[in-house]
C-alpha cells in the first residue's frame, strides 16, 4: 500500500522552490492522502505489544469502519460504549478528535445522515463522538490483530523467512 504524503517538505536543487513548498504545506495544513486513516490506526494500535508486527489493508478497515453506521440501528448496536476516561477524549482544538471527526464526516455519507438522527435528539456530540471513536478503534483493532489471531491461516500467502546471515 503506497501512501502519498504531501505534508513533507519536497526539496528541490537550488533550494527556493522547495523552501516555497514548504512554507505552503505548513500555511494551508496539507495532509495525506488517506488522511485521518493512518493517524487513526496508529492511535488504535498504540497499546499493543511492543514486539507486534502486523500489516493492515486500509480498504478492508474502511469497509468494517463503514458497517459502523449504515444506519442509526448500526450504531447503537456497534459503539455503545464511550472510550474510557483515560483516552482523554475531547472534541476541543487541542485533540486530534475534533480533526478527525470532521475528516471522517466527509469521507462517509452514512455517518453524517446517522449523526445527524442521533445529535441532539438522543446523545449529546461529545457522547456520539466517543461512542463512534471507542467502536472505530475495537473494529480497527480486530481488523490490524485478526491475521494474528488466526495464526498463519490467513488469505495471503505465507512469505519464507530468509536468514541473511546464512546465505
Amino acid at each position: 500500500w503506497l501512501v502519498t504524503l504531501r505534508a513533507f517538505p519536497v526539496f528541490t536543487m537550488g533550494g527556493s522552490q522547495g523552501h516555497q513548498q514548504d512554507e505552503m504545506d505548513l500555511e494551508f495544513g496539507l495532509q495525506d492522502d488517506v488522511f485521518p486513516w493512518f493517524h487513526i490506526i496508529q492511535w488504535s494500535t498504540e497499546d499493543a505489544q511492543s514486539n507486534s508486527v502486523f500489516r493492515w489493508d486500509l480498504s478492508r478497515i474502511q469497509s468494517a469502519a463503514d458497517k459502523l453506521t449504515l444506519d442509526k440501528e448500526s450504531y447503537l448496536l456497534h459503539c455503545p460504549e464511550p472510550l474510557p476516561g483515560s483516552v482523554g477524549f475531547s472534541l476541543e482544538d487541542d485533540k486530534a478528535f475534533g480533526e478527525w471527526a470532521a475528516a471522517l464526516l466527509e469521507w462517509s455519507p452514512s455517518l453524517r445522515q446517522v449523526r445527524y438522527r442521533l445529535v441532539p435528539a438522543l446523545l449529546k456530540e461529545e457522547v456520539f463522538w466517543s461512542r463512534y471513536f471507542a467502536g472505530l478503534r475495537s473494529t480497527i483493532r480486530a481488523e490490524v490483530f485478526r491475521d494474528e489471531d488466526e495464526g498463519s491461516n490467513g488469505s495471503e500467502e505465507a512469505v519464507p523467512h530468509v536468514d541473511p546471515d546464512g546465505l
